[in-house]
């Protein structure tokens, strides 16, 4: 049986940093990494890898970089130009170069088909040579420097490309690590390839955690970035691209001159224009939080929390998010409607973490579910877990029908263990019958059942294990007679299965039973009632009574033995029997017996003292007392 959710992982040969899906083609993945400048013989190499297959990954493209320079360390995947798909990566110059002032860090990489018809299939560790629709070939188309600072240690960190839509411009933009003074963020449209065209910058003090773009409208963008403690939002526009972006949030005592111990962010998404996604790490690695920030219009004071979850505390940091929505706008004017956003969280533990919240739209208020975790991958790859991406998913052309083919979400990691995962999620369509949290048209949402459901589902199987057990226990006691009937279990049992339920309870080997001890009196014929009163089944008021009447031969008398409480017969004409009635024992006395026939499981509290009154009793860890001894 396939599982729910099919995984492919394949291992390449050089440690990997950076993965995304091609936009325009859910099934094409490319990663990049290396073992960057130096003689340590592992190559830097770009490699496209087609996941069509849910359980294996296909090789059918890949570049080989000069082991003179960086390995890649970002990378996003852009639109068409012409035959070409266009992918843009961070690849630092060669020591030598950058020494010099000169870094030609944003490549630039064409990926067109070839005419070779193999590729090397990767899936489940194995390599072999696979038929694929077709291979391509990639090729360096440019490369540039976008980053004024000179500075040695400093590498292009982050790249981040907005939503591709037809006949609309993608906005880009690039942000440093390591800079030791100044940290930058570039903007940039890719309607040029070498250099890109600038849409402005931002310099700061402070590095720059993540970047994100939405598009809000033809020409109309945008653009939020985020360091340890703020968060910055910046409208581009064709007029507005040297508009300084506007502080929106900042994490509560970031600004305490004390330096308190805060947390921080780690990664960033936009949801809608108004709805902005944080990763965050708790300080002294507390743990992480998801939280949705509501922005406001500008000027209208500071964004508020919308939503908050602390993810589970296994999780101490994290390292990564990706998010993809299940609904997307078919224009970028158009509103945003109801739909679910899928989170992927890559923790510190090498573990993959996915969470789920809905959007309910009521007018021109988005209005976001609580975040619900929904799959949990651990040890998912061997090492640090460097980068995650969602395939772009389209839903289908409506209306859903039987016709539809299934629809699926890819979500890719990657590694520094030289590893590469794909998951492939199922999706389902939310019917239209569905009132509560749906659009005018079917929405897709991840293919696993909700809380609500599994919660209900739970319930339903309670009840009914609860009502089958129920009819057991009534069926077994009409059988052996201990309720009126109300199944008729005696007449649709079989017989045999009667006669093994109804069979009366059996002591363990060994026991003995006090009522089985009892002399029968010589002289009293045996019938069918005295033999249903002996042994086991000898009811202990008729057991008491009997031992109130005695017999001719003498009389019974209980007494303390080594082996517990006795029964025994006593010809009064050899003389005193040394007992003592009930009503002539002493309180103390009283408790003491009465303890003994219940450790003998001969007498119990619901029985009361009356059955015993009558009985002639012993003597009981030493004597009963002169006093009373010839009370009978």
């Amino acid at each position: 049986m396939a599982p729910l959710i099919p995984s492919a992982k394949a291992t390449l040969s050089y440690p990997l940093y950076a993965c995304d899906f091609d936009p325009l083609d859910a099934n094409r993945l490319v990663v990049g990494g290396g073992g960057g400048a130096g003689r340590s013989g592992v190559g830097n190499k770009i490699t496209v890898l087609d996941t069509s297959i849910s359980t294996e990954l296909v090789e059918v493209g890949e570049a080989d970089l000069s082991k003179d320079e960086d390995n890649v360390t970002s990378l996003a995947v852009g639109q068409r130009k012409g035959r070409a798909t266009l992918v843009y990566a961070g690849v630092n110059s060669s020591p030598q170069d950058v020494a010099k002032g000169k870094n030609t860090h944003f490549r630039v990489f064409g990926i067109e088909q070839s005419g070779s018809s193999k590729g090397k299939g990767k899936g489940k560790g194995k390599a072999a040579v696979v038929e694929t629709p077709s291979a391509y070939k990639l090729t360096e188309v440019a490369r540039s420097t976008l980053f004024q600072s000179k500075e040695k240690d400093i590498y292009q960190r982050i790249i981040r490309l907005s939503k591709p839509y037809p006949h609309q411009a993608q906005l880009g933009a690039v942000c440093t690590g390591l800079a030791k003074e100044i940290s930058e963020i570039v903007l940039f449209d890719t309607s040029a390839v070498a250099p890109p065209n600038s849409r402005g910058g931002v310099q700061s003090t402070r590095e720059a955690q993540d970047v994100d773009f939405i598009q809000t409208g033809d020409e109309e963008y945008l653009f939020a970035y985020c360091d340890v403690h703020d968060v910055y939002v910046k409208k581009i526009t064709s007029k507005t691209d040297n508009e300084e972006p506007l502080l929106v949030y900042s994490i509560p005592a970031s600004k305490s001159p004390e330096t308190p111990v805060v947390p921080s962010f780690r990664a960033m998404r936009w949801l809608t224009k108004d709805l902005l996604l944080m990763l965050t790490n708790i300080s002294r690695d507390g743990g992480v939080v998801l939280q949705i920030l509501r922005i406001p219009a500008p000027g209208k004071g500071e964004a508020r929390i919308a939503q908050s979850l602390r993810l589970p505390g296994r999780i101490t940091k994290a390292t990564g998010m990706a998010v993809a929505n299940l609904t997307p706008p078919l224009t970028p004017s158009s509103p945003q409607d109801y739909t679910q956003f899928v989170i992927a969280i890559a923790g510190r533990d090498i573990s993959l973490s996915l969470f789920k919240v809905d959007l309910q739209v009521e007018g021109n208020i988005s209005l976001p579910t609580k975040i619900k975790a929904f799959k949990t991958y651990k040890n998912a790859h061997p090492m640090q877990i460097t980068s995650l991406a969602f395939s772009n998913f389209v839903p289908p052309t409506h209306p859903v029908t039987a016709s539809t083919p299934p629809q699926y979400l890819k979500l890719a990691s990657v590694g520094v263990s030289n590893t590469v995962l794909v998951h492939t999620f199922p999706l389902f369509p939310v019917p239209l019958s569905v009132k509560r949290g749906q659009s005018k048209t079917p929405r897709y949402v991840i293919a696993l059942p909700s809380t609500n459901a599994v919660f209900g589902g739970t319930v339903l199987l309670s009840i009914i294990g609860v009502l089958f057990a129920s009819i057991l226990i009534q069926g077994i006691l009409e059988i052996r007679g201990g309720v009126p009937e109300y199944l008729g279990a005696r007449n649709r049992v079989p017989v045999i299965w009667q006669e093994a339920i109804g069979r009366p309870y059996e002591f363990p080997a060994g026991y003995s039973s006090l009522t089985s001890s009892i002399p029968r009196p010589s002289g009293v014929p045996s019938s069918d009632e005295d033999d249903q009163d002996t042994g086991s089944s000898l009811r202990l008021p008729d057991f008491f009574a009997k031992l109130k009447q005695g017999s001719s031969e003498g009389v019974y008398v209980l007494k303390e033995g080594p082996g517990g409480v006795k029964v025994a017969m006593h010809d009064e004409r050899k003389g005193s029997h040394g007992g003592v009635k009930w009503e002539g024992l002493s309180r103390e006395q009283k408790e003491r017996w009465k303890g003994k026939l219940k450790e003998a499981g001969h007498w119990a509290e619901g029985m009361g003292e009356t059955v015993l009154k009558g009985v002639v009793f012993g003597e009981i860890a030493g004597a009963v007392g002169g006093a009373v001894a010839g009370a009978i």
